[in-house]
């Protein structure tokens, strides 16, 4: 499959999942939930998934960024899969009443053993997941995706609308991770069974003992957030705060999310070819920032309307927050694959420092911002965002070997295309306007024209992606109306 073939379907699948969440969470906070049950399941999620770095530890990277691969070693390599995930599993049900406790909140117990039973069917998809993208056949990773989400989402609605509060989020994880793990192996099964010797997964565990290190630093940055947040601000306070990190997140993911894992299988292939890579790696961040930018700017326009419109007056409290969370997130799309490219040049261990300073800035930063209050967290995604990317856009550039002026060049008109993009919504709100849902996509749907006519007229990199992508997608209608 080619890369922009490839593209194409992971684009499908970013946008499938992302409607699927999206309509999920507005049912559920706007007719079923408050903020103190999504906050509380925010923090047994975030404490779970702490304890889950263990569970990958690289197997998805090392599949699908090797040169070469023995088939008769996948088994092996499932089998560890699962041997981790079950111990994650136990881990996480043997910490559930110590976390309840921390929080005194009896209900977390229940909740994480929930997610612990998750943990025990997740590994299962590891392998045939990391094959598909190896393979870069994400036409059957779209179904494996949209399938599982639908799933896993589908359950979570009507579970809490019939009253199961909090643990209808846990029975969605639950639920989730089965759907993921069978269709994965219908379509690519792998059957775990374990090694004689630890010689065909040696290779593996080798990669996996500084991935640990690494995820294990990335988990404790991102997943600390909401236990950061609950401890020092309460339940309801991070309801709110996850709901806005949570929307920031997913339409980051919408947005450009497909096209890192593309990009990673390219790039892989460019390493191998022993081609440089400072080139693509611009045209790669020209297309994250061309389309994250004005999405992101867009959000923090719009944050307010947007929440009572989606979630009701219940979440009014998260429209700041989500303000300050999408201007954070324009720093954090502007170096993307920060952590796969190091990886694929064999830069394992200096990333981990690179990581583990990074993991210090995000937990400080956080934790200084909670102390003063929750709009204050809120900020604190910015200053962060601007640390993050000081950090590993000197990182990168030497590395990768890119210029800072071919660099700021293309951040320069992305960010007059966002600009751009805004300004219709700009000129609304500054009249006074109150948007309605038509409005807002009248507004946005503007902005689009007005980011195209941009991209066009600064001759943007990305222009030429999306005329390619557009005939791309218009081919074969025209053809069918041809014949």
């Amino acid at each position: 499959m080619s890369v922009r073939r490839a593209a194409l379907w992971s684009l499908a699948a970013q946008y499938a999942t992302f409607s699927i969440q999206f309509v999920a969470s507005v049912v559920i906070s706007r007719l079923f939930l408050l903020p103190a049950d999504v906050g509380l399941f925010s923090i047994a999620l975030a404490a779970a998934m702490i304890v889950s770095i263990f569970q990958d530890l690289g197997i998805t990277r090392f599949i699908s960024g090797q040169p070469q691969m023995s088939p008769a070693a996948l088994p092996h390599y499932a089998a560890v899969a699962v041997s981790i995930g079950w111990s994650v599993a136990a881990i996480v049900a043997l910490a559930a009443p110590f976390v309840a406790h921390f929080y005194a909140q009896p209900a977390l117990a229940p909740l994480l053993w929930l997610i612990a039973a998750s943990y025990l069917v997740t590994p299962y998809a590891t392998v045939p997941a990391a094959l598909l993208v190896r393979e870069m056949d994400f036409r059957t990773l779209f179904q494996v995706n949209a399938g599982s989400a639908l799933a896993g989402n589908g359950t979570a609605i009507a579970l809490a609308a019939c009253g199961f509060g909090a643990s209808s989020l846990a029975w969605g994880v639950l639920a989730t991770a089965v759907a993921r793990a069978a269709i994965a192996n219908i379509h690519r099964a792998v059957r775990p069974r374990m090694p004689e010797n630890t010689a065909s997964v040696r290779p593996m565990l080798g990669f996996s003992s500084m991935s640990f290190v690494l995820s294990a630093s990335a988990a404790i940055g991102h997943r600390s957030q909401d236990l950061i947040v609950g401890r020092v601000l309460g339940i309801a306070a991070t309801g709110l705060f996850s709901r806005a990190s949570a929307l920031a997140g997913q339409l980051t993911t919408l947005v450009t999310g497909a096209i890192g894992s593309v990009f990673y299988s390219a790039f892989a292939r460019k390493r191998d070819a022993g081609e440089p890579l400072a080139e693509p790696y611009l045209h790669l961040v020209a297309c994250y920032t061309a389309l994250n930018w004005a999405a992101m700017v867009g959000l923090a326009l719009a944050a307010e309307p947007l929440v009572l419109l989606l979630y009701g007056p219940n979440w009014i409290g998260s429209a700041p927050l989500l303000r300050w969370t999408a201007l954070g997130e324009i720093f954090f799309v502007a170096i993307p694959l920060q952590m796969d490219v190091p990886l694929l040049l064999g830069q394992i261990r200096r990333l981990v420092w690179v990581n583990l300073l990074d993991t210090c800035a995000a937990v400080a930063i956080l934790t200084a911002g909670c102390f003063i209050g929750l709009e204050a967290a809120g900020i604190s995604r910015v200053v962060y965002g601007f640390v993050w990317w000081v950090i590993y856009a000197l990182y990168l550039g030497r590395l990768i070997g890119f210029r800072f002026g071919a660099l700021m060049s293309v951040y320069a008109r992305s960010g007059i295309c966002a600009l751009v993009a805004g300004g219709p919504l700009m000129i609304a709100l500054w009249q006074g306007m109150e948007p309605g849902m038509l409005a807002l996509l009248l507004l946005s749907a503007s902005g689009v024209l007005a980011w195209l006519a941009a991209l066009a007229a600064t001759r943007h990199p990305a222009w030429k992606e999306v005329r390619m992508m557009a005939e791309a997608l218009s081919r074969p209608i025209l053809s069918r109306l041809a014949g």
